[in-house]
């Protein structure tokens, strides 16, 4: 929703992903549910370069290097200091300044 206040705030969709999920649930085979969750994962940073683990994002998170590199971490360096976070909102935004592409 437009209005979404408890995360997904660059209103991420993709309808691979959500045949995946709606998919999921009904699955029984284990081997299958690895295949399917697997692929879910790859799709999901292959999309999003970075996202929070828990709400606290600027001690939990994770980034994927493999599209888009040079995100924050402690003592990187960058002036002024970007706290390592998820680069969504407050000064964390400043971070978007410093990733590049890999392969541009």
């Amino acid at each position: 929703m437009a209005s979404n206040w408890s995360g997904n705030w660059g209103q991420y969709s993709n309808p691979d992903v959500d045949a995946l999920i709606q998919a999921i649930p009904g699955e029984t085979d284990p081997a299958k549910l690895k295949e399917m969750y697997t692929e879910l994962v790859k799709m999901y940073l292959t999309d999003i370069p970075s996202f929070t683990l828990m709400y606290r994002p600027q001690s939990f998170h994770a980034v994927n290097e493999t599209v888009w590199t040079n995100f924050p971490h402690q003592d990187d360096g960058t002036d002024p200091p970007v706290p390592p976070m998820d680069c969504t909102d407050g000064w964390g935004v400043a971070c978007l300044y410093n990733v590049t592409l890999v392969n541009p």
